[in-house]
């Protein structure tokens, strides 16, 4: 592949040159949150919240500081472990699933705080998103044996491939950790694509980026969704890049469900125009809407 300018839509070769042909938009399972309550002691941080991420959609969770987003975003990757209700990904029950389990079920995370081990290079950071689907044991591994270089090379050639559709290929052989913060981010998005989810997770992609940035990190995540066809359901503060790319909207406000809507009615909405501004006179607040 070549390294694409700002913008130009992926070309489609992304499929291609792959360990495990990528996820294709018909493989994708809804991912649904259904009445999903977390407590630390006696604080209820997500209360009977459920909604539902469709297949090959842009889903964001939103709220106002406090409202929940991370405590749900964490029991769904099983990082918490959530008091009642489930996480369903189709029709496999994810409630009880270790986190260190997800990524070979097709859950694939990108974190808030950036989790890149800083002196290794971009290359084997990505590469840690292929053990999941790596074969080889301990000995084979050790010995070297044929059919584990053959995996490596291939798990390599696709890490490279995904490294260059999302513009960082010439970073590749670099210590990921002297690199601006943008492009640490999508190494984190990398790792996490690495994975061949059918659910790619972000949390904050755009936190800490300017508005160039930002408008950059949303034609990625738009172009990643195009190419794959997978569902992607990400925690953002952000609101212009949240509408200008959901397809859905949950808002969450003191762990509770106040919508799940498309974003233009969810912009409408009395009660996140509320949440977010605490407005009495609706009529104006309707018009600036949140922000």
């Amino acid at each position: 592949m070549t390294a694409r300018a700002p913008g130009q839509p992926p070309d489609g070769r992304l499929r291609q040159a792959a360990a495990i042909p990528p996820t294709t938009g018909a493989d994708v399972p809804p991912l649904s949150v259904q009445e999903l309550v977390v407590r630390f002691g006696g604080l209820t941080a997500v209360d009977r919240v459920s909604f539902t991420v469709r297949p090959g959609t842009v889903h964001a969770l939103i709220g106002p500081n406090g409202a929940g987003k991370s405590s749900c975003f964490n029991a769904i990757t099983g990082i918490y472990r959530a008091a009642a209700g489930r996480v369903m990904l189709g029709e496999r029950d994810l409630t009880r699933t270790p986190a260190h389990r997800m990524a070979g079920l097709g859950i694939g995370r990108a974190f808030q705080n950036l989790a890149l081990s800083p002196r290794s290079t971009v290359l084997d950071n990505v590469l840690l998103g292929r053990h999941a689907l790596g074969r080889g044991g301990f000995l084979a591994t050790g010995l070297r044996l044929p059919w584990v270089v053959r995996g490596e090379r291939r798990h390599a050639a696709r890490a490279a491939e995904i490294c260059d559709f999302l513009g960082i290929a010439r970073h590749l052989h670099r210590p990921a950790g002297g690199l601006p913060y943008g492009d640490q981010k999508r190494v984190d998005i990398a790792r996490a694509l690495a994975v061949e989810p059918t659910v790619l997770m972000l949390d904050e992609p755009a936190a800490g980026m300017n508005a160039a940035e930002t408008a950059e990190m949303a034609r990625t995540i738009r172009d990643v969704r195009d190419a794959l066809g997978i569902s992607v359901l990400l925690v953002e503060h952000d609101m212009g890049l949240v509408m200008g790319i959901a397809d859905r909207v949950t808002v969450l406000d003191f762990g509770r469900l106040i919508a799940d809507d498309t974003p233009q009615a969810v912009q409408r909405d009395p009660e996140v125009i509320r949440a977010y501004l605490g407005a009495d006179d609706e009529s104006s607040s309707r018009e600036e809407g949140p922000a």
